[in-house]
């Protein structure tokens, strides 16, 4: 039987985020009754205006964390560190530290749904095709993907020795209007032409459009089963080369120049010292160049048959709709995170 969403107290964190934001506002289409935990008030002045409650605090403090979860049925967890210029220790401290004290005290609120977000490239990055949750979890050397296994690890231990009711989903690489990380990021890179292809643009990628993945998430809360996690990706998988040629098409650019993965890195650890330096974001990071050369692809069946989910929106039809939103934005790579 389906776990019933409507007329539920849900708390959402990372709702000022792309997700986050998505999913809230779809948990009040479904009248649920939504309560938020942002760290900046300022950036959730638009959830509040449309009916969430919105709670000022941080994911790494506990007593703000009891506040907000006190009352709710169902956490949708999202905060997260995703690829900010930070050492590891800092992504652990948000992405690990601050999802185990939130799952606690989720445990302690007496809470029914805990729909934890993970990633699936807690799989690795050149594990090959065909990926399913009975494959190995795997580090990757980036520390987003690291410290999400680890968590993901140490959630699912708290459902085995203390019964928290967590169902873990594994979003692919999330796309759409709004999106900072693969839509806003290379469409800045390549209208100011910095971006590069590495070793060709060989590397693949399998994108989930925004309205499939919150619709991939709404249906693990109602049928997922407790401690199961649930690869969320899309239909097609494409090269890099293939998915950047949407965005230079968009901005009207000639094809991107190529250069050889270890030169990339090079090169980036290069901009990453002098960032350091001078006190400003590297143009690119190693995380970014190694997240383009992955070759792992992925098989969505257990999300299909245990959740009756499968994606609606294709690449070409959501490369459409970033398009038509691309025309009335004039700075796609400062959007909401």
């Amino acid at each position: 039987m389906d776990f019933e969403i409507s007329g539920k107290k849900c708390l959402v964190t990372g709702a000022s985020g792309f997700i986050g934001q998505s999913v809230a506002l779809r948990l009040l289409r479904e009248k649920a009754s939504v309560r938020a935990l942002v760290r900046n008030p300022a950036k959730a002045v638009f959830l509040e205006k449309s009916g969430v409650e919105n709670y000022p605090g941080d994911i790494m403090d506990r007593a703000s964390i009891q506040k907000a979860v006190t009352g709710c049925e169902v956490v949708f967890h999202f905060a997260a560190i995703t690829n900010e210029f930070k050492p590891l220790s800092y992504y652990r401290q948000v992405n690990t530290n601050g999802s185990i004290m939130l799952a606690e005290e989720a445990l302690n609120a007496g809470v029914r749904r805990f729909v934890h977000t993970s990633t699936s490239w807690v799989y690795g990055m050149f594990s090959g095709r065909n990926i399913t949750e009975q494959s190995p979890h795997l580090k990757s050397g980036l520390p987003y993907a690291d410290t999400k296994l680890e968590t993901e690890d140490l959630v699912r231990r708290l459902y085995e020795k203390q019964g928290l009711p967590c169902v873990i989903i594994q979003p692919s690489e999330v796309y759409g209007p709004n999106d900072r990380n693969w839509t806003g990021r290379p469409l800045e890179l390549i209208r100011s032409g910095r971006m590069l292809l590495i070793n060709r643009g060989r590397g693949l990628i399998q994108p989930i459009y925004i309205d499939d993945l919150v619709d991939g998430i709404i249906a693990a809360a109602r049928r997922g089963r407790r401690g199961e996690s649930y690869i969320l990706c899309g239909n097609e998988v494409v090269t890099f080369k293939q998915y950047f040629e949407y965005f230079t098409g968009m901005l009207h650019k000639k094809s991107l120049p190529s250069v050889p993965g270890w030169a990339a890195i090079t090169l980036a650890a290069l901009t990453e010292w002098l960032g350091k330096a001078i006190h400003r974001p590297p143009i690119f990071t190693r995380s970014e160049i190694k997240s383009s050369m992955t070759t792992i692809a992925f098989n969505g069946a257990k999300a299909f048959d245990e959740l009756g989910f499968k994606p609606k929106i294709s690449l070409e039809q959501g490369m459409a709709k970033v398009s038509e939103w691309l025309k009335t934005n004039d700075s796609p790579g400062a959007s909401p995170v």
